[in-house]
């Protein structure tokens, strides 16, 4: 068995190596991998009998499970098969019996502990791919597009459960979704990104194949198959070992407890995302693109480098960053908030900071420095050539740190030759809603310009109101009601443009302090079932803010990060802000992440009746992830939405 396995590996590197020397030169080879329905009819997809084992074997694509009941010796589970397009309708339930007096064979006992072990891991109310092995062939126990209904005293019987996936999880690299990454997925990536593909990808499909995660299918993507699938590589989008030197165990310094987020905080955080958020919108372009940032990254990022500047520059950074709060305060609140996030089954908020320096005998980086950002911020510390392995090492601490949802953050036309200093931040927020949908209808969204896009509308009710005067808003809690949703729909006499133009943070954040008697309304709202990604350059838009001198190569001081006394030293300033973030809302809950680098250079010179109130989210709208202070992880625009 060892000698086929490797046999089959060696013929699988062969057939690519082939196929990539064909396409070299924009020639595509003649093989043709033919589609879901040649291969296949619609119920042997669901149902396949397998000779070794003697047994038909059932599989279920984004089953809802409606009850599980463990017990050792007879398993059962109740699940709702998809129709196909985010509907469950228990008339389909199917319960399903796993025990071993369906199979008297001689592996029952180990199909007995194997399918405690899995069942166990089931949770009611989840969403799962499933796969089961029985004797008895069920023609109604799976079918595609909607499964055939029963009698409700109906069981199936079945010997085993063959395998269990989160139905939100994805193998990458995996285009054909077969449960293989071979050569035949290289030859569908090459024939879909020349356009040759003669079949449309479904939704799993392209999320198998999209695997840097930028919602498009590219050469990138196709490479790291290929790297995989010749052995070059073990995995996709993986951290690997960071080149640089880290030295953040020579600096001795304790985390601060820090001090209780408050609403000044909060109040700050917010007002300094609205202010970056309204400079990232542009009213000429009749905004086709949706935006997302991250308060809380982008100020990390820059509170640790304001942690080194003097004069002005700390003046303005300090304004600009602290609605009134000192510096000092800040650091105290992100101590704070960095070390009370939760990192539990169904809901994580994980934060991570670096200071990264040239390794260069002219730059002598203050201890002082290096140890605030130690105490307040729980900052890595590396240090590198700046040369091209910064890059790698800089997107692979991002992609560890984003669970793999941002794999690269930085490129080569980022880094010049006098960079000398990146500080980074990175921000992952995963939790399930409080009560999740169910189910999705079809609906529709209207842009800026009138035109209108198919969506899948997710409906609750809820009880957090807010009368925002031109506007009404809504909470909708995460898990454990520590995060929420918060959703800004403008009131329909207020065109979009006008009312981002006279947000104001301060008078948000006093609109979200407190709800509406729940007594006397009930809240009906709508979510747009969505993804996008988002990157912008933040330089001019923080020098529009107010943070100008911060960005002067003539005017920064950041005297308090370098030692300027040393032979051939030179003054720092900011040469770039990057940020990029990415978000998916679905029936289940939400996944967020954002990351920031601040890029430095050195050059520079020296230093009452019940009433019904329906907020339905289907025309342009504002959008928060805070948390129960009101600190806001991420503020978005979303103005483009559409099913695909």
């Amino acid at each position: 068995m060892k000698k086929l396995t490797k046999f089959k590996r060696i013929v699988t590197r062969i057939i690519v190596l082939t196929l990539v020397l064909s396409c070299a030169g924009g020639v595509m080879p003649s093989t043709f991998t033919p589609n879901a329905a040649e291969l296949y009819s619609d119920k042997e997809k669901y149902i396949s009998y397998n000779e070794e084992t003697e047994m038909y074997e059932y599989s279920f694509y984004d089953a809802y499970v409606y009850d599980i009941d463990a017990t050792p010796g007879q398993i059962m589970l109740d699940i709702i098969p998809s129709t196909g397009s985010n509907y469950y309708n228990y008339y389909y339930h199917k319960k399903i019996l796993i025990t071993w007096h369906s199979y008297n064979g001689e592996n029952a006992a180990q199909y007995d502990y194997e399918n405690q072990k899995l069942a166990e891991s089931i949770q009611p109310e989840s969403r799962i791919n499933i796969k089961f092995a029985a004797k008895n062939k069920y023609d109604d126990l799976s079918y595609k597009d909607g499964y055939l209904g029963w009698e409700s005293h109906k069981d199936f019987y079945v010997s085993q459960i063959i395998s269990i996936r989160n139905s939100d999880e994805h193998i990458y690299g995996d285009i054909n979704d077969d449960g293989i990454i071979d050569s035949f997925d290289v030859v569908t990536y090459q024939k879909y990104i020349t356009d040759n593909l003669q079949y449309k990808l479904d939704e799993t499909q392209f999320l198998n194949a999209d695997i840097d995660l930028d919602t498009e299918i590219t050469n990138e993507d196709c490479r790291q198959v290929i790297d995989f699938t010749l052995g070059s590589s073990k995995g996709f989008n993986g951290a690997t070992n960071i080149g640089s030197i880290r030295i953040d165990n020579t600096v001795s310094q304790a985390m601060s407890l820090g001090v209780k987020n408050d609403i000044d905080f909060a109040t700050a955080e917010i007002k300094f995302g609205v202010d970056v958020l309204k400079k990232c919108y542009d009213p000429e372009k009749n905004n086709t693109e949706n935006i997302l940032i991250s308060p809380l990254s982008i100020s990390s990022a820059l509170a640790m480098t304001a942690n080194g500047a003097d004069g002005d520059t700390y003046e303005e950074m300090e304004k600009t960053l602290g609605n009134g709060l000192t510096l000092e305060q800040i650091n105290e609140y992100m101590a704070y908030f960095i070390s009370h996030l939760p990192d539990k089954d169904k809901e994580k908020v994980y934060l991570a900071d670096s200071v990264w320096f040239k390794n260069d005998p002219t730059l002598k980086i203050y201890y002082e420095f290096l140890e605030k950002n130690r105490k307040f911020y729980n900052a890595e510390i590396y240090k590198s050539q700046f040369d091209e392995t910064i890059i790698k090492d800089v997107n692979n601490w991002v992609n560890k740190n984003t669970k793999g949802k941002i794999p690269r953050l930085i490129d080569s036309f980022n880094i010049r030759s006098n960079t000398a200093m990146m500080l980074l931040n990175t921000l992952y927020f995963e939790s399930e809603w409080q009560e999740p949908y169910i189910d999705t209808i079809d609906g529709t969204f209207t842009d800026l310009n009138g035109q209108k896009h198919l969506i899948k509308e997710m409906h609750s009710e809820e009880y957090q109101y807010f009368d925002l005067g031109n506007a009404d808003a809504f909470k909708k809690p995460y898990l454990n009601g520590d995060y929420s949703f918060v959703g800004i729909l403008p009131h329909e006499d207020v065109t979009f443009n006008e009312y981002v133009a006279n947000l104001d943070g301060k008078e948000l954040a006093d609109g979200l302090r407190e709800y509406a008697d729940p007594e006397t309304i009930r809240l009906c709202v709508m979510i747009p079932k969505f993804k996008y990604n988002y990157q912008k350059s933040l330089k001019d838009i923080l020098t529009k803010i107010g943070m100008e001198k911060a960005f002067d190569p003539d005017n920064a001081d950041f005297s308090n990060i370098n030692d300027l006394s040393v032979e051939g030293a030179l003054p720092l300033y900011i040469d770039d802000v990057l940020h990029k973030t990415k978000i998916e809302v679905t029936e289940k809950g939400t996944k967020a992440s954002a990351a920031t680098a601040v890029i430095m250079g050195m050059g520079a010179a020296p230093p009452e009746e019940k009433k019904t109130i329906v907020i339905n989210l289907d025309r342009p709208f504002i959008y928060m992830i805070v948390d129960k202070n009101n600190v806001p992880l991420f503020i978005g625009a979303a103005t483009q939405l559409s099913e695909n």
